[in-house]
Parts: C-alpha cells; sequence; structure tokens
C-alpha cells in the first residue's frame, strides 16, 4: 500500500491515493462479487454428468451467461473510477502498442506452460487424467451455429469479461493493499475458484497470476485479454483437432 498524495504516472497509479478503494461501496461490491464467485463455483461443482444438450437450451445458457456478465462488467467499469480514483485510461483501457501485444504473446506461452504444467503434474499425482465441464459440453457440441457461438464467447468475450473482473477490479484492490503479490494471489484464487472445478482450480489459479502479471508489466488491461483470448482459442484448436488426430 502506498498514500502518497504525490503526482501519478499518467499511465499507471503507482501511487494509491489516500482515499482509493476504501469506503462502503469498495467492500460492498467485493462481498457481493465474491458471494457470486462462491455460489457459481458451488453450482458448477454440483452439476452431474455432462450430457448433450440441444442446439436451443445451449444458445439460451450462453446468452444467460453473457448478459449476467455484461452486467456485472459493465458495473466494475461504471464503479472503478469512483473507487480506484483512477481514470478507466489510467487503469489500463487504452490502444496496446506493438510491444506490449509482443508481452501479451509471451504472457499467453507462459500461462500455457504454468497452466497445462500443473495440470498435468496434478493429473500425474492423481494417476487420472480429468477435463473441465466445459471442456465436455464442447465435446457434445455438433451444430455448427452452436460451435462457433461458443469460439466467440470463449475467445472473444469470456477473456474481457473475466480479466475485468479478475486482473481490473479484484488484482487492483490487492495491489492497493499487499503490493504485486497480494493482488495476484487474490485474483488468482479467485479465477481458479470461479471455473468450480476442484482439479482445475490450482492451475487456473496460477494461470491468472500470470495474467496479472502480464497486467502489471504492460500497465494495459488488453494485454492480459490478448493473453487470455490466445490460450482459450489454444485450447479450442486442440479440442477440433485432436478428435481427428485420434
Amino acid at each position: 500500500m502506498n498514500d502518497s498524495t504525490s503526482a501519478t504516472s499518467p499511465v499507471w497509479p503507482t501511487r494509491w491515493p489516500k482515499n482509493s478503494f476504501k469506503g462502503v461501496w469498495t467492500w460492498v461490491l467485493t462481498a457481493l462479487f465474491v458471494v457470486l464467485v462462491l455460489l457459481l463455483a458451488v453450482a458448477q461443482l454440483k452439476q452431474g454428468p455432462v450430457t448433450p444438450v440441444s442446439p436451443l437450451l445451449f444458445d439460451i445458457g450462453i446468452a444467460l451467461q453473457f448478459v449476467g456478465e455484461a452486467i456485472f462488467a459493465g458495473i466494475i467499469l461504471l464503479a472503478m473510477p469512483a473507487l480506484s480514483k483512477f481514470s478507466l485510461r489510467e487503469l489500463g483501457f487504452r490502444m496496446p502498442t506493438l510491444s506490449t501485444i509482443g508481452i501479451a504473446v509471451v504472457g499467453f506461452a507462459a500461462m500455457f506452460v504454468v497452466a497445462d504444467g500443473s495440470a498435468s503434474l496434478i493429473e500425474s499425482f492423481a494417476h487420472s487424467r480429468h477435463q473441465q465441464d466445459i471442456v465436455e459440453i464442447f465435446k457434445t457440441l455438433h451444430d455448427p451455429t452452436a460451435i462457433g457461438i461458443f469460439i466467440i464467447f470463449a475467445v472473444v468475450f469470456a477473456p474481457f469479461a473475466e480479466e475485468t473482473f479478475f486482473r481490473v477490479f479484484f488484482f487492483n484492490l490487492g495491489l492497493r493493499y499487499g503490493g504485486f503479490w497480494g493482488g495476484a494471489v487474490l485474483s488468482g484464487v479467485m479465477f481458479g475458484i470461479v471455473h468450480g472445478d476442484l482439479y482445475a482450480a490450482v492451475p487456473l489459479a496460477l494461470g491468472g497470476m500470470v495474467l496479472c502479471g502480464v497486467y502489471y508489466l504492460t500497465r494495459n488491461a488488453y494485454a492480459s485479454m490478448i493473453s487470455h483470448a490466445l490460450f482459450n482459442g489454444l485450447s479450442i484448436v486442440a479440442l477440433l483437432v485432436a478428435p481427428k488426430i485420434t
């Protein structure tokens, strides 16, 4: 935490104002999102075996998730300037440069190594292979429209919404009070929990911490979104190609 009131960088809040992330609304919003994350995780853990769904039901489910995440992301984007005392531009919502994109690509590679590597270690110790429910759902899709919607959601919308939740809000909140590692641990743990998968929680938490590094190094919110989108995109490509190889 840095309570200096000195001038801040025009592109990054290197010094937090004394009144940033304070007041009742900061903690009300934090509590609200923590509860929502835990409820989503519990709901996904309680789901039974994945079964094929009709394209219509799938589209409805994606639409509801899209609306819900869009509302929450909108709340954060509206609230962050008042909570953090920095503009959205200062918090990283500005056009990325070529160097920023380069760091995002390196971050994607690091996230892949860390997340997939730790997942492989867990599977090795557990002596079993495990796939997330979302992967199993994707495998049941055969309608081209449903597959296309899934890809757009996973590669475009989910990275934007989740990076807004976990990097722009939770990471900055942790950064304000606990420095980089405080923010990275808070953001990463929440990111791992929300997916509602015990096997994937640790790998995704570590991957989320890598995304915090990308965001922090570049001072650009779109950088971590690019890394996240590339990671999801590669995962989908692997799912599409692997059956054909097999």
